[in-house]
């Protein structure tokens, strides 16, 4: 009954594995075994498609190009009928993620197969639960694996700076002394008043590996945090006073983002086990070092209201500002008078000697100065061109990892967006809110199309006609327009990501002006359009059938 009913249809092949340490061979193997099934149910199985995704977890949708990506892309152009999968535990082990992706095959009238046959709806919602039930039973034994560990004083984790592994002991550690002196040096100096910047500054003097193995030593990796869910620096690790703690903290993947964020953990779960063979240091040097932090705290915040992170808020030239030096990004240091930065190399690794503050303020109006001044210029711009025409070679290979950065942000950002408009569709929850957010990932999702474009058509920097750049001109005078009526528009800080590449700032003397070096994307000149239009939601659901994921934008071939 199945081979006449679905013999000759067209199928793609769908294999994943989640763990490094397998082997490459298990995708091979499972085409095989999937390639034997499509005989017996006589469907047409084609090389071109064949998708894999390989060392990465089903517990989400983030991160697998080649489900979310290619087999939905080609999917959505109708390039196959069905789809065979090992077990539906290969597409997703999350329930919600499960069904999400069998209503977009239903909508595509794509069939869902695994060897045993249709995948029907009573199956899916058995294996919903299964699949999901799998993953929670399995961090439940690991985490009493883990924690029967600790109650052996020993160390389930990672490895710690002033340990080392003991071959064929899983968990079990014996102390470097060599670190140890290291730690116990910290420990001192932090408690006799030095500040961590001291210590740091001193230690990279006298030339000693750092954690990392590199003499690069970092203030916060030795203050951090007192709250493990924020991240615990040298100060706070209790194994060094002869504690081994362990369920201080829990990791919660973020469903928006696909990201691992770590929580303080519920105080009953924390488990503290004496293990005096590891202590470094003793507990009259911990309580004087910990004296010291808390007297700091409550001199640096009396009211103990804690303060804003500074540079959260999206600047205009987020990402764009780069310490000539280094190369290495400049970033907020103060809130002084508007906001200062700074080399982060300089401030936070001791790897640069560019350690003077800048005035945010006063360059993002001296960029924005330069390019009214010199972007509106067509013969300027010819001129620019044919000078860094020799330069492009060079950077058409250098711009393959930008490409596909950008993808994979496209990718979150499909994602995101169509989950979105799933809870908009569905769900009863404010409209307004919603649409708003919609609405902010389209602009950064057709922003960072247009770059992706720019970077495809890297080569084409000649033959521009002079209208073509008078044109362009006229562009960036309406976006500094607009940047002098409103800076913090979102659309023109995307608009400045894709038309400049980064802006170099030259160590200059105190009270000198500033020295800055704009570089422009050489593809951008002529060819970029600042401002490409956006689709609203409801545009999105009558194109795309409620499923901005699977639209023309995001198809494997080249649009």
């Amino acid at each position: 009954m199945l081979h006449s009913v679905h013999h000759n249809k067209r199928v793609a092949l769908y294999a994943r594995f989640s763990s490094d340490l397998q082997k490459d061979r298990s995708i091979e193997d499972q085409f095989a075994e999937l390639e034997r099934t499509a005989k017996r149910f006589g469907l047409q199985a084609d090389r071109r498609h064949y998708y894999a995704d390989r060392g990465v977890s089903a517990s989400s949708l983030f991160d697998r190009p080649g489900l979310t990506r290619e087999l939905m892309g080609a999917a959505a152009r109708r390039e196959f009928e069905t789809i065979l999968v090992e077990a539906t535990d290969r597409l997703s082990r999350d329930r919600a993620d499960l069904f999400w992706l069998a209503k977009r095959f239903n909508f595509h009238n794509i069939i869902l197969f695994t060897p045993a046959g249709e995948v029907s709806d009573m199956q899916l919602t058995f294996d919903g639960h299964s699949n999901e039930d799998f993953i929670r039973k399995l961090a439940v034994r690991v985490k009493r694996g883990h924690d029967g560990i600790t109650r052996e004083g020993k160390v389930a984790g990672s490895h710690c700076y002033g340990y080392d592994l003991v071959p064929g002991k899983p968990g079990e550690r014996t102390i470097n002394e060599t670190e140890a002196a290291v730690i116990r040096r910290i420990f001192a100096e932090y408690a006799s008043g030095a500040s961590p910047r001291k210590i740091v500054a001193a230690l990279r003097r006298d030339g000693i590996p750092s954690p990392s193995g590199k003499a690069v030593w970092n203030y916060q990796g030795i203050l951090g945090s007192d709250k493990a869910a924020t991240g615990a620096g040298l100060l706070h690790r209790e194994i060094y006073r002869g504690k081994v703690v362990r369920n201080r903290a829990k990791s919660l993947k973020n469903p928006d983002t696909g990201k691992r964020l770590r929580r303080l953990a519920d105080p009953d779960d924390v488990i503290v086990v004496e293990a005096p063979h590891l202590r470094i240091i003793d507990e009259g040097l911990w309580n004087a070092a910990h004296a010291v932090r808390r007297q700091r705290r409550v001199q640096m915040n009396p009211s103990g209201v804690v303060k804003p992170v500074l540079g959260r808020k999206p600047q205009l030239l987020s990402g764009i500002v780069k310490c000539a030096t280094c190369s290495g990004g400049m970033t907020i240091v103060s809130s002084a008078r508007g906001g200062q930065i700074g080399c982060s190399n300089a401030r936070y690794r001791g790897t640069c000697d560019h350690t003077k503050l800048y005035d945010l303020g006063t360059i993002t109006s001296e960029v924005i100065d330069k390019v009214d001044q010199e972007l509106t210029n067509p013969e300027f711009l010819k001129a620019r061109m044919k000078a860094r025409a020799l330069e492009l070679a060079k950077a058409e290979r250098e711009e393959g990892a930008e490409r596909q950065a950008v993808q994979r942000q496209i990718d979150r950002l499909n994602v995101q967006i169509a989950r979105l408009v799933d809870v908009l569709t569905e769900g009863d929850l404010p409209v307004p809110e919603l649409k708003e957010k919609i609405k902010a990932k389209e602009a950064e999702r057709v922003a960072l199309k247009e770059r992706q474009r720019l970077l495809g058509d890297a080569n084409n920097v000649t033959g521009f006609p002079s209208a073509c750049m008078a044109e362009f001109g006229k562009s960036i005078e309406t976006l500094i327009a607009l940047l002098k009526r409103n800076p913090d528009d979102p659309h023109c800080r995307l608009a400045m990501g894709n038309l400049i590449d980064c802006v170099l700032v030259h160590p200059t003397p105190k009270k000198a002006p500033y020295d800055l070096s704009l570089y422009c994307r050489v593809s951008a000149i002529g060819n970029l359009n600042l401002f490409p239009a956006q689709r609203s939601h409801d545009k999105i659901v009558a194109e795309e059938g409620v499923n901005p994921l699977f639209g023309t934008g995001h198809a494997v071939t080249s649009d």
